[in-house]
């Protein structure tokens, strides 16, 4: 009887470790992939600007 519910309670540890484990690994998951969406969209939008500078007549570099 003891060496079932101490089986049982390890069992269920396990399965709470295991399930612990896996929130970790998707919040990790979660903040890469939202850092990621944030690059991106600051990515896209420094493109957009380059693309009207580049479009604008009379602009010209001011590195060159």
């Amino acid at each position: 009887m003891i060496v079932g519910v101490l089986c049982a309670a390890l069992l269920f540890g396990l399965i709470g470790l295991a399930a612990h484990f896996l929130w970790i690994v998707a919040i990790i998951i979660m903040a890469l992939g939202l850092g990621y969406t944030v690059a991106n969209s600051r990515r896209n939008r420094i493109d957009v600007i380059n693309q009207q500078a580049e479009a604008r007549p009379g602009s010209a570099d001011p590195l060159l």
